[in-house]
């Protein structure tokens, strides 16, 4: 698929190829990703910088097995952010560009695991 967000590379090294773990994982993700980014939103909007980095971190750690670079990229420059306690405005800009993108990784999992 070109263009794709999803990068299974680390997830097929981690499963040792086992296809049956590599989709539980997507499925995982799938059902994990939205709860995990409304508590991301949900401490950004109470400019709790403490649980939006904690929350941006363990988000980050479920898209190392799943989500291209780019997205990664993303939540780690958020995290610095809710780190260093910058800007609540453009923590809440990245965060909607993050919510989009990871929408559309979502969807192109469910259609990935559909196959």
């Amino acid at each position: 698929m070109e263009n794709s967000r999803v990068d299974l590379s680390y997830l097929e090294t981690f499963s040792g190829g086992d296809k049956i773990l590599i989709a539980e994982m997507m499925e995982r993700f799938v059902l994990d990703a939205p709860s995990q980014l409304s508590s991301v939103e949900e401490s950004i909007d109470q400019e709790d910088w403490k649980s939006a980095y904690k929350n941006l971190h363990n988000f980050k750690s479920t898209l190392n097995f799943i989500a291209i670079q780019e997205i990664k990229d993303q939540v780690l420059v958020m995290e610095k952010i809710a780190k260093e306690e910058t800007s609540v405005s453009t923590l809440k800009e990245k965060y909607k560009i993050l919510f989009n993108e990871c929408k559309l990784l979502v969807e192109e999992i469910k259609e990935t695991l559909s196959q």
